[in-house]
């Protein structure tokens, strides 16, 4: 009898990409109004960045 597993977890560094998009396109709309960005936005989009340099 073949039992298929679970379906488990998307993969971080997918996860991850996904989010340094959303930030990324976030930032943008940001920068087109003519709104400040929030600090933590940038910080996050650099330590993502910096994250997939290193693999």
């Amino acid at each position: 009898m073949n039992v298929k597993p679970p379906i488990g977890l998307v993969p971080r560094f997918v996860r991850d990409e996904q989010r340094r998009i959303e930030i990324q396109n976030a930032i943008t709309r940001y920068l087109d109004a003519g709104i400040r960005i929030p600090t933590d936005w940038i910080t996050e989009y650099n330590e993502l960045v910096a994250k997939e340099d290193a693999n």
